[in-house]
């Protein structure tokens, strides 16, 4: 697999608050998210982003679930008060798991984008710049950057792109320095440290070099959030209030309603919104959302689930929580054929969940 984790921050509001009166910020699905963090248009209409203040709330981050040698990451961004200042603007980077080496973009006072290396731990670490692009970020509106760090000690390569141009290329060079492998993406912030200005950051997504697909830069990509519209084919979990249909009972966040399974090996499918209209649509990959939590002592699983044509896969475990929190599986390939999606084959599929 190549591609690991998408978020196009439609689904969720930071600022909902949970029953004890606090922001449910993440929900679960980001390793840290900025208190300050708010929702805000997305660069589409009817979809949203997410703004990350400038201050010492810091940006966002994601951890993945294991460690990689590269890694490739993308997202919309828009610099919210773009002017000249002194602090320039962070926008993306990767970190290594040993929270030593980071690799972050930056956008100089004159519209450049820059390459920085930061070496050591949290305010302890110092900064080096390796490399300034000759393309420019005209000042406002949205850019697509992305990064891709391949790590090796003279062979590394560091690549940065704005809007589907090759901004930056750098190889045979040290991008280890005596870190560990990578397993940290963030926008606007280095982890531990404060956004030097306001973002807004939308249509993320983080890939790796493996495989056969998805293993370069994407480019300018969307990242939709589609609900269920009506139930399935399997409909194997209770639904609670009895009488209610299953994909009105995951509608929300209401804990009200919900489905619930009390046993392994159920399952449960909907069928979804069919994509938005687009001329030429590519579909790299599928990621189920799940909004759910164990209600038992023990250990709780789930796994995502999809149905294509006569096949039927399912996603590795999910370990539940106590509290409801966000659970992702991607699945990049239709197990139909175990081919790429098509338009007409994700219409046509039912996703949903199997209780382990």
């Amino acid at each position: 697999m190549a591609l690991l984790f998408i978020d196009g921050f439609d689904h969720y509001d930071p600022q909902a608050l949970d029953d004890f009166g606090q922001p449910w910020l993440a929900r679960g699905k980001a390793a840290y998210l900025s208190p300050q963090t708010t929702r805000v248009q997305g660069r589409r209409p009817s979809s949203f982003a997410l703004r990350l203040p400038e201050g010492s709330g810091g940006g966002y981050v994601k951890n993945l679930d294991a460690t990689k040698t590269s890694l490739i990451i993308g997202a919309s961004i828009r610099i919210v008060p773009y002017e000249n200042t002194y602090a320039e603007p962070l926008l993306l980077g990767v970190r290594d798991a040993n929270a030593q080496v980071a690799h972050l973009v930056k956008v100089g006072e004159d519209g450049r984008l820059k390459l920085y290396r930061w070496t050591g731990s949290g305010m302890s670490g110092y900064e080096q710049l390796i490399s300034t692009s000759v393309v420019t970020a005209p000042a406002r509106g949205w850019h697509y950057i992305e990064l891709q760090v391949t790590q090796g000690t003279s062979n590394g390569v560091l690549s940065v792109r704005i809007n589907g141009v090759l901004a930056i290329q750098m190889t045979a060079q040290n991008t280890i320095q005596g870190g560990g492998p990578l397993l940290t993406a963030f926008l606007g912030a280095i982890p531990g440290q404060p956004c030097p200005l306001t973002l807004d950051v939308d249509d993320f997504y983080i890939a790796d070099t493996s495989g056969t697909i998805n293993n370069t830069f994407l480019g300018d990509v969307r990242v939709d959030a589609l609900q269920a519209q009506a139930d399935g084919s399997l409909n194997q979990w209770t639904v609670t209030p009895s009488g209610t249909a299953a994909w009105q009972a995951v509608g929300d966040e209401d804990e009200r309603t919900f489905i619930s399974a009390p046993s392994a090996g159920l399952r449960q499918s909907f069928d979804v919104a069919p994509l938005p209209a687009m001329a030429t649509p590519a579909v790299f990959g599928v990621q189920l959302t799940m909004l759910a939590r164990k209600t038992d002592a023990g250990l709780g699983k789930v796994k995502g689930l999809v149905v294509s044509g006569a096949q039927t896969a399912v996603s590795p475990e999910v370990i539940l929580q106590e509290q409801q929190a966000w659970q992702c599986a991607l699945f990049e390939r239709n197990p139909n054929g175990n081919v790429q999606w098509t338009e007409a084959a994700f219409n046509a599929a039912e996703f949903g969940m199997e209780s382990a």
